[in-house]
């Protein structure tokens, strides 16, 4: 007999898997930081090219659509502030002059 076969290795047994509400705790516990949260799509290479073969594979490329639509809507809003304010201060600034030729007329 071999070294071998006398030297059996027992493994323990496996854990039980998480219940629903282990992991509802785990991914509420955790960061927005979070690396499995963070989506970073500015780089194509993680969109296939190819068409969708399966209904999962559809689904990745809706939501990679839905994250990059959402990114775009936030720069354009953040754009829309900025516009709207320096619109604001214009609407101002004309008031004043308004103002100025007014009590310059009388």
């Amino acid at each position: 007999m071999t070294s071998r076969a006398k030297k059996r290795i027992v493994l323990p047994s496996r854990p039980e898997p998480p219940s629903v509400d282990d992991i509802l705790e785990d991914v509420g516990g955790a960061a927005p930081s979070d690396p499995v949260f963070v989506c970073d799509l500015s780089d194509d290479s993680l969109i296939p090219s190819e068409e969708p073969s399966s209904d999962r594979d559809k689904t990745y490329l809706q939501s990679c659509s839905y994250v990059q639509m959402n990114n775009r809507l936030k720069e354009a809003q953040m754009e829309l502030k900025e516009k709207y304010q320096e619109l604001a201060s214009s609407g101002m600034k004309l008031g004043k002059v308004i103002e100025e030729l007014r009590e310059a007329a009388m």
